[in-house]
């Protein structure tokens, strides 16, 4: 089952006090993954420590890496920069499996990426629009791994993280650019 936990406006605003309370309220209610497709800002310990509750709970926290096409292991991109064991950052490709130019990377930091250019999306209002970002790449990742945990309903955050990471098909592109390579 899905819940949202809606922290920012139409507008797409928000406040560190609305992620953390949107994360703990997560947490609270027994999510097993929490699909994080925002972010921006600066570090936070308090952030941080929602985000760590949360694993310490036993969820996975899938971010998207940001859209700034900088390196993540030099320029941290919060809350997908956090060095976390349940923090699963997110780059997004392109329709021919390379990296998307305004896609963020990082070859210790960015653990795997998806299609994140060009995404037919629902809208408000029964329709479809096509966006980029790596905020369409993490709902893949997202749920690839909502599908991997119900055939092991057993595992841990861990052992579905790195199955992902491990299973990523290789990318020539995305070689130098993420933990998995693909």
């Amino acid at each position: 089952s899905m819940m949202p936990a809606k922290f920012l406006s139409a507008s797409g605003s928000g406040s560190l006090e609305g992620a953390i309370n949107a994360i703990k309220y997560s947490t609270k209610m027994g999510a097993k993954i929490m699909s994080n497709s925002w972010g921006g800002g600066g570090y936070s310990d308090t952030l941080r420590d929602a985000i760590k509750e949360a694993g310490d709970a036993g969820a996975l926290f899938v971010a998207a890496a940001g859209n700034d096409g900088v390196d993540n292991d030099s320029d941290p991109h919060y809350p997908s920069s956090y060095d976390l064991p349940n923090v699963l950052s997110v780059a997004a490709t392109d329709n021919r499996d390379a990296m998307a130019s305004f896609s963020n990377y990082g070859k210790k930091t960015v653990h795997v990426s998806a299609p994140g250019k060009n995404i037919l999306s629902t809208v408000k209002g029964s329709g479809y629009a096509i966006y980029s970002g790596t905020s369409m790449a993490t709902p893949h990742v997202s749920g690839i791994a909502a599908l991997i945990w119900s055939a092991h309903p057993t595992w841990t955050f861990t052992d579905v993280k790195d199955r992902l990471i491990q299973t990523s098909t290789p990318i020539a592109a995305l070689k130098k650019k993420t933990v998995s390579q693909g």
